[in-house]
């Protein structure tokens, strides 16, 4: 079945192949079986931290559609935002993010996921300050790539902590966030890696937002 979609998607030049693919695209798994167009979202924050995860699209079949810049009075219909609100506790908030949709003509799928982390700090709140990390979400299976595990949840791990003002700046805290690898070392950059989209149909992403006490850069 996955051969039979990667040669559909190689002639994807007419719009009865792009139906057809479109009405193939969550048949994905292994065995063909139907499989969910959403994944659930879960962000697990910290007192006084808010995200926004900002969910980008791509045109699935790019030369064949017009993706219009306006759409329904959305200026940005590839995206879709989704944030969280300020608590004094720890908290979970949870969204249902679509893995594809069509706007007109255009078949769009999931392509990534970045989160803008906010944070407030000190009885007065007066350090303020954002930080963001992203996720790359892949469609396509490369050439004899093998299909990845399907876990019932995927977990992105974060940590993020005040870093003391450089010398020379403004005296003013900033906001540091990192992902985390297995083993619980940070990543460099913003980078958190990279997912398939059968990896996230039907099943959940949880990103855990750890606000570390240290100030002092490394």
């Amino acid at each position: 079945m996955l051969l039979l979609l990667r040669s559909f998607f190689a002639m994807a030049e007419f719009r009865p192949i792009q139906a057809l693919l479109v009405a193939g695209f969550t048949l994905l798994s292994s065995g063909c079986a139907m499989m969910s167009n959403t994944t659930t979202l879960k962000i697990e924050t910290p007192a006084n931290v808010t995200v926004m995860a900002t969910a980008q699209y791509s045109e699935l079949f790019r030369g064949v559609c017009f993706l219009p810049e306006d759409y329904a009075g959305d200026p940005e219909p590839d995206k879709k935002r989704f944030s969280t609100v300020r608590h004094p506790r720890p908290f979970t908030t949870g969204f249902e993010v679509q893995i594809a949709y069509t706007v007109e003509d255009c078949f769009l799928a999931l392509s990534g996921i970045d989160f803008m982390i906010e944070a407030t700090a000190g009885a007065d709140g007066k350090d303020f300050d954002f930080s963001t990390v992203a996720l790359d979400v892949e469609t396509y299976l490369k050439d004899d790539e093998e299909l990845s595990t399907r876990l019932d949840e995927q977990v992105l791990q974060v940590r993020c902590r005040w870093r003391d003002p450089e010398a020379g700046r403004p005296l003013k805290r900033r906001l540091q966030c990192s992902g985390l690898d297995a083993s619980g070392n940070e990543l460099k950059g913003q980078h958190l890696g990279m997912l398939k989209n059968r990896q996230l149909q039907g099943l959940v992403l949880r990103l855990k937002v750890d606000l570390a006490d240290s100030t002092q850069a490394p």
